[in-house]
């Protein structure tokens, strides 16, 4: 009897020991049913819903880099970006401007 039960526990696998501790057989069947539904086996429900995602270079971007119609990316990114990096200093002068900062001093 005890060498059937050693038998029994070193032919599960450490996880089957784990989980067979913890839950119950019935929250397991549970459990592999619902990872069956969402995994894409028969009925494949997330696909359904949320579409196969695109595989390849750029697919995960939510912006498009290549065969852009109207501004090519590069100067798309660097004119973005140089815009937020000249907006402090552009406004800055303006108001600076406004108040009469760059008028000359009256002789």
């Amino acid at each position: 009897m005890l060498a059937r039960s050693l038998l029994q526990r070193c032919s599960k696998t450490p996880i089957q020991q784990l989980t067979s501790s913890i839950f119950k057989q019935s929250q397991i069947r549970t459990f592999q049913q619902s990872s069956k539904l969402m995994s894409g086996g028969e009925g494949d429900v997330m696909s359904q819903i949320y579409g196969v995602p695109k595989e390849g270079v750029y697919s995960n971007l939510p912006f498009q880099v290549k065969n852009r119609k109207f501004i090519p990316f590069q100067v798309w990114y660097w004119g973005v970006l140089g815009f937020f990096f000249a907006f402090p200093f552009l406004s800055t002068a303006w108001q600076m401007y406004k108040s009469g900062a760059f008028n000359p001093p009256p002789e």
